[in-house]
């Protein structure tokens, strides 16, 4: 009986061991608001002003699962399931992909982390981070538009976005080193899996970070080829500097495309009828016949207004050009301001200014030359 209640006891600790050692954690967030822009495209012809309803004002509202189980000799293995959900509808955010926004899993040890499957770029992550932009990729969907679209309130989102592929990857085999006195590097390559054809549609990406306080740089570098052999390179950089509670932040993003690229997930750049088009913005230049050229410089000073308000201020300077053809630039302002009512929920604001520049095609998503947006929500994770 005794060593009945010995072994009985031995196993019940192993068990208790055995989950202390793995985890699953379900988590999420949601976001919704109301936004009101100055200058609209209407059904009709003109522009006017809209106020709407709008679901994931400052970030896509999500619902995700990860966890980790430890195989013993400091290894890990790890899974990250994560979708996009439309807090207006319930639906999700993708209509082809349920985990749109990250099925992974891997392995991580003392020599750094492997993730393989449909992952974030590094492009992202630097943003997403805060590292080289202001917002951290805050105001990053689209709300100035109603028919037409242009440049997205926070540009980054347009260049570092699901329309050109480059915030997130199908088929990745993404590694990450551990960080060595505040540096850490990263390689990803993206499978096209096209028969009889390795190199089309994958890519390659570069990415390195340095990280200690009050000093954050990075880079990131990422080059994406189509069916054809031709190439669109995506490049970020930039970092920010602390001081006395007040954080500056400058970053540098640059994508371009060859002339003719195609790809099925970059409509953006192909498509001169599609409303979603950089070329609509560029007179003369003619789909899949020129390169295109798009850059981003962002400059934004985020503080504490009291202990519970953090204030970013923002700049974006954001042109596009093609072969040939005189660019096109927006100048965009963004204030957000965001006041905690606990750990999780947020209540916040933000407003916003955009003046499009340039030749005729230059103008923000009403067709007129400026837009000037307001947005109030609140947003809860868990």
């Amino acid at each position: 009986m005794k060593k009945s209640l010995i072994a009985l006891a031995s196993l019940s600790a192993l068990c208790t061991l055995a989950q202390a050692q793995s985890s699953l954690v379900i988590y999420g967030l949601v976001d919704s608001g109301v936004r009101h822009d100055s200058a609209v495209a209407k059904t009709t012809a003109g522009t006017g002003s809209q106020t709407q309803f709008s679901s994931g004002v400052m970030n896509t509202s999500r619902l995700g699962f990860r966890g980790t189980e430890d195989l013993g000799g400091g290894l890990k293995a790890n899974f990250n399931l994560e979708t996009g959900i439309n807090l207006g509808s319930g639906a999700t955010s993708s209509t082809s992909n349920f985990f749109d926004r990250r099925a992974v899993m891997g392995l991580q040890d003392s020599w750094g982390r492997v993730d393989i499957g449909r992952n974030t770029t590094f492009l992202y992550d630097l943003q997403a981070g805060y590292v080289v932009d202001p917002l951290g990729h805050e105001l990053t969907g689209n709300r100035q538009f109603a028919a037409n679209a242009a440049t997205a309130v926070n540009p980054l989102g347009t260049l570092v976005g699901s329309a050109l592929n480059t915030s997130r990857r199908d088929n990745m085999v993404k590694y990450q080193s551990p960080t060595w006195s505040g540096t850490t590097l990263g390689l990803a390559y993206s499978f096209g899996n096209v028969a009889g054809a390795t190199a089309a549609n994958s890519s390659v990406q570069v990415m390195a970070k340095y990280d200690a306080k009050p000093l954050q740089l990075g880079v990131a570098y990422d080059r994406l080829r189509d069916t054809g052999a031709r190439t669109q390179t995506t490049l970020t950089s930039g970092g920010n500097y602390t001081v006395n509670g007040y954080k500056f932040t400058g970053g540098y993003s640059q994508m371009q495309a060859d002339p003719g690229f195609l790809n099925s997930n970059t409509s953006i750049l192909t498509n001169s009828s599609s409303s979603t088009s950089l070329y609509r913005f560029l007179a003369g230049a003619t789909a899949r016949t020129t390169g295109l050229k798009a850059t981003v410089v962002d400059l934004g000073l985020t503080f504490n207004a009291t202990p519970m308000t953090e204030v970013v201020v923002a700049y974006y300077n954001t042109k596009y050009s093609a072969d040939g053809v005189a660019s096109n630039r927006y100048d965009t302002f963004a204030t957000r301001a965001r006041y905690k009512l606990s750990k999780r929920t947020d209540l916040y604001a933000a407003i916003d200014y955009t003046k499009a520049k340039g030749i005729t095609a230059a103008q923000t998503a009403s067709g007129t030359t400026s837009n000037t947006g307001f947005a109030v929500g609140v947003q809860h994770r868990f």
